[in-house]
């Protein structure tokens, strides 16, 4: 299974963000055959959806599905009552019964659903989840046991990877399509213009809920409004930095843990002091004993965050900072 995960985590920079999910889920179907699957992201306890991919379920069948028969969906219920778990029909009901009720005769069995095998994941900061359900058409071929403790097992390395590809996405957006200096991806989160969080790394739920405790998501706290209509650029809460880029009708948030360097991580702020005050890459590389793309990758990191293009505007900024 470790060559499964690998290949989850490989795809954020191989498959593009438009193509992710339904890539994902037909690499998964591989290791967990099944013959129709969908994959839905959005917040939780609203059900309000952020994205929605499917393998081999027609536009029609999941329109159906959402008009008339989601309310009715005992499996999902249940699937969001009980995050980390997969269930199947079984677990929930006995599969006689359920052929009797109404939503398997009027929705699963003309659809060509016999068996449905299900799994939410929740982000308990921003409240923000995800549903993975997978089906088989063939009554003799039920889901087992082991399905289920494999897609226990994969479902929160795809949620995981889906958050990064996100964030990966719009960080390229934001750096006019590359992907140079995007490092410690953790420490960003990519969220709606309105403030609702869509992905965010493990650095930036730390950070979020040490500045906001009560905070529960999605929507960022108040102390964000500045980001968020454009007054300001950065914004110090605590011990925690918070810099925002606009990335095609997203924001792509950093957050660093040093105040007054506008969301710079450490060692990009020792990199951009160093090349700010005249020394060359090559030099820094040195000095740092790492690589001199390192550096290189380290400067267009800053030149983002900062909203700088020359190494006077670098130093123009920082000795700003400096008071």
């Amino acid at each position: 299974m470790q060559a499964a995960v690998a290949d989850v985590y490989r795809g954020i920079f191989t498959l593009s963000f438009e193509t992710f999910k339904e890539a994902t889920l037909r690499r998964l179907q591989l290791v967990l055959p099944f013959d129709a699957g969908v994959w839905g992201s959005g917040v939780h306890s609203t059900n309000e959806l952020f994205s929605l991919s499917s393998v081999d379920l027609s536009f029609d069948t999941l329109m159906t599905y959402a008009a008339k028969w989601q309310a009715h969906d005992f499996v999902r219920s249940a699937a969001v009552a009980n995050p980390g778990r997969a269930l199947r029909n079984e677990d929930v009901m006995p599969l006689e019964r359920y052929h009797d009720i109404e939503i398997y005769l009027g929705f699963s069995k003309p659809a060509g659903i016999e068996h449905a095998l299900g799994i939410v994941e929740r982000d308990e900061v921003t409240d923000v989840g995800d549903m993975v359900f997978l089906f088989r058409a063939d009554s003799q071929r039920a889901f087992t046991a082991d399905d289920s403790a494999l897609l226990e097992y994969l479902s929160p390395h795809l949620v995981v990877a889906w958050g990064q590809c996100q964030i990966a996405h719009h960080y390229r957006v934001a750096a006019s399509g590359t992907a140079a200096g995007f490092h410690d991806r953790d420490g960003y989160a990519v969220a709606s213009d309105q403030g609702v969080i869509q992905a965010a790394g493990e650095d930036f739920r730390i950070a979020i809920r040490a500045v906001a405790p009560a905070w529960r998501g999605p929507k960022l706290p108040p102390a964000f409004d500045p980001l968020l209509n454009g007054a300001r650029a950065a914004v110090v809460l605590g011990d925690y930095e918070f810099t925002v880029q606009a990335a095609n009708g997203r924001l792509l948030f950093a957050v660093a843990t040093r105040a007054g360097t506008f969301g710079l991580t450490p060692a990009e702020t020792r990199v951009a002091r160093l090349y700010a005050g005249g020394m060359t890459q090559r030099d820094i590389a040195t000095q740092a004993g790492v690589s001199a793309s390192t550096v290189r990758n380290q400067l267009s990191s800053v030149y983002l965050k900062l909203d700088v293009h020359s190494k006077i505007g670098l130093a123009r900024i920082l000795n700003r900072s400096r008071g």
